[in-house]
């Protein structure tokens, strides 16, 4: 009965030539190879034997989120941001972009940031802060980033922005921005004048516009 239900369909002689002709491996990824599948003999099955087909492979796509979960705690979010990535490129840093795109694909090969076979963890070749400009891009051109409930990615990044910067800057800063302190009473709380206080004021403003990919503006004296 199981013969019946899927024979085996017959390839001809001049088809099997003709496979051999055809490209399997379409690319290498570090030491993985990427190879292209062929369905053959699926036009000779019946109607309900496609259909069965079909639905055997919406069940693989359903269940692969699954084992996607299974493999490492936070396998869906980092896919979910590298494919925003990817979708939503910044054409500015094509270094950093071929580095997230290799990256990307490594993490489909082998369903996670860990190597399947050896279990080592393989990492970004990328830069920090380029890829936090990168999501931060892709944010802003409408993808829809894991977020927690409340979690803004641009307050996040900027926050995380300010903490990299020296002390010296980012103490003035967040006194006026946060503290609403004048450029007078900052140098008072700081024992600074004034000029040192609005020149540092004015660097961590363009180490900020730096980091978010933005042109500093001309230092002053």
């Amino acid at each position: 009965m199981r013969e019946s239900m899927f024979p085996s369909p017959a390839t001809p002689a001049s088809d099997a030539r003709a496979t051999d002709e055809r490209p399997y491996l379409l690319e290498r990824v570090g030491e993985a190879a990427v190879v292209q599948l062929y369905a053959d003999g699926f036009n000779t099955l019946s109607l309900n034997e496609k259909r069965l087909a079909w639905h055997l492979y919406q069940a693989a796509v359903a269940g692969r989120d699954i084992y996607y979960d299974q493999r490492y705690v936070h396998n869906l979010e980092m896919r979910d941001v590298l494919e925003a990535v990817l979708q939503y490129p910044a054409g500015d840093d094509p270094e950093s972009l071929a580095a997230i795109t290799r990256y990307t694909k490594l993490f489909w090969i082998n369903t996670g940031p860990y190597n399947n076979l050896t279990a080592r963890k393989f990492a970004l070749e990328c830069d920090p802060d380029a890829f936090a400009r990168a999501v931060r891009h892709a944010a802003a051109a409408g993808a829809a980033l894991p977020l927690a409930p409340g979690e803004d990615v641009h307050i996040e990044g900027l926050r995380r922005a300010v903490l990299t910067l020296q002390d010296e800057y980012r103490l003035p800063l967040l006194m006026q921005v946060l503290g609403g302190f004048s450029t007078a009473e900052i140098a008072g709380e700081l024992g600074l004048t004034q000029a040192a206080v609005l020149t540092r004021l004015f660097r961590a403003r363009n180490r900020l516009r730096t980091i978010y990919g933005l042109e500093p503006a001309e230092d002053v004296e």
